[in-house]
């Protein structure tokens, strides 16, 4: 019995105790500016850890944990806190401070208010042909000048992607070329994924994010990887089949695959693990997959060199065509989405059509353009227009033509690099 009550006596139920006297409520700060933490704590015992971090509107960590000093349980504390992340988005955040005695915990919360660094288009990523065994990347500064020389990669050229959060390019090679991806500030390759060299293309697809970047194989087999390479997803094809262009919508892997023996085609669903789990047939030979929605997803392409347009429902596994009417004559070359509604489509023709979803029409949009990329900054709201051997810039709404860059070397593709 007494030693029951002398382990009842000792028991800690008393948490520390939190005040913050800087920063004060609603206090507003910018990216790059340092917060100025002051309080005191204090325990009935003793402290074990004192820390304190920045949590978003939603209680999540948005940025870096600190250990507070402490010298005695009752402490006051005085740290300056950096917010040094460029990707600090502009809303309401929390000084977030947490003390232990080593039983119990308390917690104390100071409302912030963060303006973000302003998004700026930083330059254009330019990848080109030099010759079968060479691809050169330059450069176009913001005030899209001239090309300036950045990089040159070895081996040929299926696809390239820039990472604005990253600072990082990715050029993805087809026969011969690897998967490289350099960081832009160094010229540094961060990693590398090498090309078995054969009479069949080694990589056939290629897609990427801000953060993550997926590429296909002949042999079937598609991966995922983050910035630093290390590998992220799988998935496979379907017996026989490879895969050329994909991307993801609500989470789940859409792909067009490609049957090695008679070139058919079908549109795949994988689930979230990258486990196959629905398919439809589909004749077109696809040059874009732009997402409408969560469980829609445009797929604009060819059929026997003929332009046609298609959405696919990915929820009920339906490819329809929802412009009932026949394109104009000959194949399209590039799409990129402005909104959920609206589509440019570079055409064979010279002509750039917009395509709008709820009214069903097609029109023209510019015309003298065989537009093999077309590119929109929704920033700036100004479209690229990517030719064999030119770039052009127009204003989206008025259509104005603003200038243009001649290339030398056949170009490959464009990417718009942000300073965030």
């Amino acid at each position: 019995m007494l030693s029951i009550q002398s382990c009842k006596k000792d028991d800690d139920s008393q948490e520390p105790v939190i005040s913050i006297s800087s920063p004060y409520e609603n206090q507003v700060f910018d990216v790059y500016d340092v917060v100025l933490v002051k309080g005191s704590v204090s325990d009935d015992r003793k402290l074990e850890s004192v820390t304190v971090n920045l949590l978003d509107e939603q209680n999540n960590v948005a940025y870096i944990g600190l250990p507070i000093p402490f010298t005695s349980p009752s402490s006051s504390f005085q740290l300056n806190y950096a917010l040094d992340d460029i990707h600090l988005e502009s809303g309401v955040y929390y000084i977030h401070i947490t003390a232990s005695d080593g039983v119990n915990e308390s917690q104390a919360y100071k409302k912030i208010l963060i303006n973000a660094v302003p998004k700026k288009l930083k330059k254009l990523l330019v990848s080109t042909y030099a010759n079968s065994i060479q691809t050169n990347l330059f450069y176009i500064d913001s005030t899209f000048s001239a090309l300036n020389t950045l990089q040159s990669f070895s081996g040929d050229y299926l696809a390239s992607s820039a990472s604005s959060y990253f600072q990082q390019f990715n050029k993805c090679g087809n026969y011969t070329g690897a998967l490289t991806s350099i960081d832009l500030t160094t010229a540094a390759t961060v990693f590398n994924v090498l090309n078995a060299i054969s009479s069949n293309p080694y990589f056939t697809g290629y897609f990427a994010t801000e953060k993550f970047s997926y590429v296909a194989y002949y042999s079937g087999m598609l991966k995922g990887y983050d910035h630093n390479g290390n590998g992220i997803y799988n998935a496979n094809a379907n017996a026989n089949h490879y895969i050329e262009n994909f991307c993801f919508n609500g989470g789940y892997l859409l792909s067009e695959q490609v049957d090695k023996q008679t070139s058919a085609r079908i549109l795949n669903s994988h689930q979230t693990t990258g486990v196959g789990y629905q398919q439809t047939g589909m004749t077109q030979d696809v040059i874009a997959f732009c997402e409408k929605d969560q469980e829609n997803v445009f797929v604009f392409g060819n059929v026997a060199g003929q332009g046609v347009i298609q959405l696919f429902d990915r929820v009920n596994n339906n490819l329809w065509n929802p412009y009932p009417f026949p394109l104009a004559t000959g194949s399209l070359l590039s799409a990129v989405k402005i909104d959920s509604n609206t589509f440019l489509l570079g055409h064979s023709n010279g002509i750039i059509y917009k395509y709008q979803f709820q009214t069903s029409s097609v029109t023209v949009y510019l015309a003298g353009y065989t537009a093999k990329q077309l590119i929109y900054d929704d920033l700036n709201n100004e479209i690229y227009v990517v030719e064999a051997n030119s770039i052009a810039r127009f204003n989206y709404v008025t259509g104005t033509f603003q200038n243009s860059i001649p290339s030398a070397e056949t170009i490959l593709g464009v990417q718009l690099l942000y300073n965030r």
